[in-house]
């Protein structure tokens, strides 16, 4: 569970600049400032918005690299759309993007996570499975979970939030 939050601002004409080079597949120069604050001038090919809770994020690829980021809309401080067009790339999916989990703020590698929760803390996991895989062992103090998840810095948190009715964490790369 978490705290419902407001959306950021996005300024409306970063918003149609975005928008309207995602549609006519043009390249698209963006001011941002990073969260700590460092702002810099980028060149992007726009390839896909997504929103996790409140905030919108622009998946995109920097000119000069062939890999997918996801940067966060409302940090753009100004966009102008190119008159220069690009065919996106074959391999892309935005859906096989938000699968390997890119959105939890991970790199898509997959591991084998175990651990033990009170039956109290853990009882949803239960009606709503972490994976496709996850296997559930009831013990004395709660449940040992198996699943196999994207490892990321929002499966850290969702973790840590659990504070000591979490223990015995493992986790082993899936290759």
């Amino acid at each position: 569970m978490t705290q419902p939050l407001l959306p950021p601002v996005i300024p409306a004409v970063v918003f149609e600049a975005v928008t309207t080079a995602l549609y006519q597949n043009r390249w698209l120069t963006i001011g941002y400032q990073n969260a700590a604050g460092k702002q810099a001038e980028y060149r992007v090919m726009p390839l896909g918005l997504a929103q996790q809770g409140p905030r919108l994020y622009l998946v995109c690829r920097f000119e000069g690299y062939d890999n997918e980021r996801s940067i966060a809309l409302h940090r753009i401080q100004q966009a102008t759309v190119s008159g220069l067009g690009f065919t996106p790339p074959p391999e892309f999916s935005l859906e096989r993007y938000d699968a390997d989990g890119r959105f939890g703020f991970g790199e898509g590698a997959k591991i084998r996570l175990s651990f033990n929760i009170t039956k109290e803390a853990g009882y949803h996991l239960l009606e709503s499975g972490l994976s496709a895989d996850q296997v559930v062992e009831e013990t004395g103090a709660g449940y040992r979970i198996q699943a196999t998840v994207v490892d990321s810095a929002q499966l850290q948190w969702w973790l840590n939030g659990f504070g000591d009715q979490v223990w015995g964490v493992e986790k082993v790369a899936v290759h």
